[in-house]
């Protein structure tokens, strides 16, 4: 069993609720990269073809859920984004994997390293102060999947 899967092994033995959208088709994925004009970083891709979007909770990050890739709503990367640009003027170069309302995890486009991958941020709404949180998604996602896994 990998880390990620004992992860989710030991989350679900303390009794909190995991959910998983469920793998997703290249063919979403490539949806979503020519919607939002920018190629997924590869750890970011991976965990949308592995398990499409993931809860621990009530706490979303967003993906691609029924092979939509353009959902409107919130748990989809499209929506959650789109969302975020129009009530708080989101810069565009950032997109939205964790909505949160008073300060979004996000991918950081502007700066993506020599493998492709995007620094995960947390972006204020209100000051506009960008916190780089961790070097790419996957980095940031093991840390989360771990704090959740901690929580009892």
């Amino acid at each position: 069993m990998d880390e990620i899967e004992a992860l989710i092994a030991q989350i679900r033995l303390n009794g909190r609720q995991v959910w998983m959208a469920g793998s997703q088709s290249e063919a979403s994925v490539a949806e979503l990269e020519q919607a939002m004009g920018i190629a997924m970083p590869p750890s970011y891709r991976a965990f949308l073809l592995k398990f499409g979007g993931f809860s621990v909770g009530n706490s979303f990050i967003s993906g691609i859920v029924d092979g939509e890739s353009l959902g409107k709503g919130t748990g989809w990367l499209f929506g959650d984004t789109q969302k975020f640009r129009e009530d708080y003027q989101l810069p565009s170069y950032l997109l939205v994997v964790e909505a949160n309302e008073d300060a979004p995890y996000c991918l950081d486009s502007r700066s993506p390293d020599t493998s492709g991958e995007f620094p995960l941020v947390c972006y204020e709404l209100h000051s506009r102060h960008v916190g780089r949180m961790a070097n790419s998604f996957g980095e940031w996602f093991m840390e989360w999947l771990r704090l959740s896994a901690e929580e009892d």
